[in-house]
C-alpha cells in the first residue's frame, strides 16, 4: 500500500507536466547523460564514479534495454524511487524499530506527505536511491536473519555508490549502534569495510576538487550580511519543512541507540554553519532535509503518546493524516502551497524545472542559433539552470563549442576568466533578454532568452 501511495503522489507532477520531467537537477544533471554516447556501462560507471554512479548506470541500462526516451525514463523512475523509499522506510520501522503494523503504516504515510520528503524526491534521485539502501541495511542490522551482516555490507556498498554522504549517514548509524550495544563491533566493521573504501575514494575525489576548506561567508565584501542571510535560510527551511509536525515530534522524542547518533550527525550538518560559518559541514540544506526521517518517526510516536491510536481517538488520527495528505497533494500538484518563506532549497511546488516552462522553447531557439552561427572552437558560458538544456539541445556542445558552466546565481566572471585563460577568443553567454551583462553585447535577441557575445 505505501509503495503505491508513494508512486501516486510523486507521479502527480509528472502527469501534469507534458514531455519534460520535473525537477532542477533532473534536467541539469540526470537527463544529459542519457542523451550522450558512452561506450557501455563501465564507461558510465567510471565517468560518474565521483558523484555516485549507480543511478546513472541503472538509468543508462534502462535506456539501452528499452530504447525509451530519456525524459520518459526520468518521469517514471522518480515516482518508482519514491515508492521504494516508502516501502524501505516501512520495513525499517517494522523490522528495525520493532514497531507494530499500525504505527509503522501511520509513520510511513506521514512521511510520504511531508514537503521535505517530496522535495527530496523532486530531483535528488541519487539521494532517494541511497536512502532505500540505508533503510534496508538498518532493517537487516536489527534482524535475526542468518546472513544479515552480508546484507548490511552489500547495502552499504550500494548506498555509497548511490551518494557518498548518504552512505556516511548509514555508517555513523551502524557503527554508533554496535558501539553502544557493545556487541558485534568487529562484524560491523568487517561488513562496512567495502562500503567505507568506496566512500573514502569518492570523498577524496570530491574534496580534491572542492578543497578541504569550505566557507559560506569569509572572503566576501559583506561577510556579516551573508552570515545573517544563511541563518535566516536555515531557520526558514526548518520552519517550512518541520513546523507542522514539530509538536508531535517533541511529544514523541525519545533516546534510541540507533536513531540518536544519526540525529546527532544530521543536527551537526544542519547547524554547523550557524555555529561556525568559517568551517561548517558542507551543504547544510541537504542535512536539514534528511531530518524528515527521524522527525516523522518521533511524530508518529507522538501520535501514540497522545492516544490517537485508541479506539475513540482514531478519527482524530485519521483527520491529522488527511490534513497532511491534502498538504502533500497540494504541494505535489501545485494546487496550493504554504512554502512562502524565502529560502534557497525548497521550491514553492513540484511543478518546476531549472527554468520556467515558458522559457524552454526560447532556450532551445537560442541554442539553435548558436548551432548555426557560433564560430568554431568557441565556448559558451551557461549558468547552472541553463546547463542541462545546453548539453541536450546544443548539438555542437563540447565538440567545437565548449560548454563552461558556473553556479546558479553566481557571477559569470570566473567562468569568463577560465575561457580567456584557455585561449577562447570568441565567448558566448546564454542570458535573460533585457538584462545586461558587462563586457557582453547582444548577438541574438529572442523573447525571454538571448545569446550574448563577449566584446572586451
Amino acid at each position: 500500500m505505501v509503495f503505491t501511495l508513494g508512486v501516486v503522489i510523486r507521479a502527480i507532477p509528472e502527469l501534469m507536466i507534458p514531455v519534460y520531467p520535473v525537477g532542477y537537477e533532473t534536467i541539469t544533471y540526470y537527463a544529459p547523460p542519457l542523451f550522450a554516447g558512452y561506450n557501455g556501462l563501465l564507461d558510465v560507471f567510471v565517468t560518474f564514479f565521483r558523484s555516485g554512479p549507480l543511478f546513472y548506470v541503472l538509468t543508462w541500462a534502462i535506456r539501452i534495454i528499452t530504447g525509451a526516451h530519456p525524459y520518459f525514463i526520468l518521469k517514471v523512475v522518480g515516482p518508482l524511487l519514491y515508492g521504494c523509499l516508502a516501502g524501505s522506510f516501512l520495513l525499517f520501522l517494522k523490522q528495525g524499530l520493532k514497531w507494530s503494523r499500525n504505527l509503522s503504516i501511520a509513520a510511513t504515510v506521514l512521511l510520504v506527505f511531508q514537503v521535505a520528503a517530496l522535495r527530496e524526491s523532486w530531483d535528488r534521485f541519487r539521494n532517494v536511491l541511497g536512502l532505500v539502501f540505508v533503510f534496508s541495511a538498518l532493517s537487516a542490522l536489527r534482524s535475526d536473519w542468518r546472513h544479515k551482516w552480508w546484507l548490511v555490507g552489500l547495502f552499504g556498498v550500494l548506498a555509497a555508490l548511490s551518494r557518498e554522504y548518504i552512505a556516511f549517514f548509514l555508517f555513523v548509524g551502524v557503527l554508533a549502534f554496535v558501539a553502544l550495544e557493545r556487541k558485534d563491533r568487529l562484524k560491523a566493521v568487517v561488513a562496512l569495510t567495502p562500503g567505507l573504501i568506496v566512500f573514502s575514494i569518492m570523498a577524496f575525489m570530491v574534496f580534491s576538487s572542492w578543497g578541504f576548506w569550505w566557507t559560506y561567508t569569509l572572503g566576501s565584501s559583506d561577510a556579516l550580511g551573508n552570515y545573517l542571510w544563511i541563518v535566516q535560510d536555515v531557520f526558514s527551511i526548518l520552519a517550512i519543512c518541520f513546523l507542522p509536525i514539530l509538536p508531535f515530534a517533541i511529544k514523541g522524542f525519545a533516546k534510541d541507540r540507533l536513531l540518536s547518533p544519526m540525529v546527532g550527525l544530521l543536527s551537526v550538518g544542519a547547524f554547523s554553519v550557524v555555529v561556525s560559518p568559517w568551517l561548517p559541514v558542507p551543504g547544510y540544506q541537504r542535512w536539514i532535509m534528511l531530518l524528515v526521517f527521524p522527525l516523522s518517526i518521533y511524530a508518529a510516536r507522538g501520535f501514540d503518546r497522545f492516544g490517537l491510536f485508541d479506539g475513540e481517538n482514531k478519527w482524530k488520527l485519521a483527520s491529522i493524516l488527511l490534513a497532511f495528505l491534502v498538504v502533500g497533494v497540494g504541494y505535489s500538484s501545485g494546487a496550493f502551497s504554504y512554502v512562502v518563506l524565502p529560502n534557497s532549497w525548497v521550491p514553492v511546488n513540484m511543478l518546476q524545472s531549472s527554468i520556467p516552462w515558458g522559457q524552454v522553447d526560447d532556450v532551445k531557439n537560442a541554442l539553435g542559433w548558436l548551432d548555426e552561427n557560433a564560430v568554431a572552437d568557441s565556448c559558451v558560458l551557461t549558468e547552472e539552470r541553463f546547463y542541462g538544456w545546453t548539453l541536450i539541445y546544443l548539438e555542437r556542445a563540447d565538440s567545437d563549442v565548449k560548454v563552461i558552466p558556473y553556479g546558479a546565481g553566481s557571477s559569470c566572471v570566473p567562468a569568463l576568466e577560465t575561457a580567456l585563460r584557455d585561449g577562447f577568443h570568441r565567448v558566448y553567454l546564454i542570458w535573460l533578454t533585457g538584462q545586461q551583462m558587462p563586457g557582453f553585447r547582444v548577438a541574438y535577441p529572442w523573447n525571454t532568452v538571448s545569446v550574448l557575445e563577449y566584446v572586451s
